[in-house]
């Protein structure tokens, strides 16, 4: 795989109005333990930084300052359970191999799909976008502008990577162009065929990567349909999909994304 496979728990991909979510599945086992929740727990791991908003926040160098910052958005996390800890942790090493820093926002509970009301999730029904998505961003400009202040420079680049439902979201967000952004990279999820003649009439088009993994039940034909849906747009991207993945991040994915939003893939 030329990266450690990464399998994060609270991996199931919320409802999707496309017509043809994936089945929502019981949540992958982690390779290790997260760290234990509390009713209290901190929503960043100790690894990263919390600013306002319970956004979360890792500089990979102080010295070399990073031309990239990555907005990280999430897989379904279960309240009080610790979940998001792993994905945030696979990110972080990503950040200190590629040099980038990461934001780590949170998403909102009460707007998953069945049975997962309660949950950590991103709004990706239209009524929910449309309620949520001003505070949202404005949480995630904050964060950016606090990290540029610090270190006295914007950065060239802003790219967000998406896990899960947090890929699914992603895949709404660029072909709306709700958010801009420099690049766009969709991991083990994605896949907005509803938005096809929206999307026609956006001018403002960044890259997009696709990765999924063909051992992946719950995500793979919604991931490799997007990628199609790009293509027919004509919409610069690059997919991949990898034989031995299933619903999860790889090190090699966040490389190989990252390099290619960034320019600089060979």
């Amino acid at each position: 795989l030329g990266g450690v496979c990464l399998l994060v728990p609270g991996s199931a991909a919320a409802e999707e109005p496309s017509g043809s979510p994936p089945k929502n599945e019981a949540p992958a086992e982690p390779d290790e333990e997260p760290a234990e929740a509390s009713k209290d727990e901190a929503w960043c791991h100790s690894e990263l930084e919390t600013l306002d908003h319970h956004v979360c926040a890792f500089v990979a160098s102080k010295d070399e300052p990073s031309d990239a910052l990555v907005v990280f958005l999430h897989g379904v996390v279960k309240s009080e359970s610790g979940w998001q800890y792993n994905q945030q942790r696979a990110l972080v090493r990503a950040a200190k191999v590629n040099h980038f820093d990461l934001l780590a926002p949170r998403g909102r509970r009460g707007i998953g799909p069945k049975d997962m009301e309660d949950w950590w999730t991103w709004p990706t029904r239209t009524s929910a976008q449309k309620s949520l998505e001003p505070e949202l961003f404005e949480e995630w400009r904050s964060a950016q502008a606090t990290l540029e202040q610090r270190r006295g420079k914007k950065y060239d680049k802003l790219i967000v990577v998406g896990f899960s439902n947090g890929a699914y979201y992603a895949s709404s967000l660029v072909l709306r162009n709700a958010f801009e952004a420099d690049g766009y990279a969709t991991l083990a999820g994605g896949g907005a065929n509803y938005l096809e003649s929206t999307a026609k009439r956006i001018k403002h088009r960044p890259p997009v990567y696709v990765g999924w993994g063909l051992r992946d039940k719950s995500a793979k034909k919604d991931a490799a349909g997007f990628a199609r849906l790009l293509k027919r747009l004509g919409w610069k991207h690059r997919s991949k999909a990898r034989p031995k993945v299933g619903h999860s991040m790889t090190d090699a994915q966040l490389k190989e994304a990252l390099g290619y939003l960034r320019g600089n893939a060979k």
